[in-house]
């Protein structure tokens, strides 16, 4: 994958993932929920069926893993690194740490009262 392909995949999927959150919002509204959804299918959709599928679709699952089981996708990660057997390239090191970084966006912070 050629770099400005990557960097196309990488702000694509932080808009999907942008709009998916507006849609979750308490405040948006049907309409607005059928906007972002068709807004995001379109963006998901054309990378799909792109030529650059397989790595979009280890950005979609390296970031749904990052929100469903951090602590899994961190030792996972640590077993991959240690083994020999399980190369990661480039692209998909950097997709892991998007994934995390996204994921860590939408937890909800500690609120300490300062």
């Amino acid at each position: 994958m050629h770099i400005e392909h990557e960097e196309a995949m990488r702000e694509a999927f932080t808009e999907l993932d942008r709009l998916t959150r507006m849609a979750y919002r308490p405040e948006a509204t049907q309409a607005d929920i059928h906007r972002l959804y068709t807004d995001g299918a379109a963006i998901d959709q054309g990378w799909h069926y792109g030529p650059h599928r397989e790595q979009w679709g280890f950005l979609k699952q390296a970031r749904s893993q990052w929100e469903c089981d951090p602590t899994a996708m961190r030792r996972s990660l640590v077993e991959s690194l240690r083994s020999a057997g399980t190369k990661l390239d480039p692209v998909q090191r950097r997709s892991i740490e998007q994934g995390r970084v996204l994921a860590d966006s939408t937890r909800p912070g500690i609120d300490r009262g300062r």
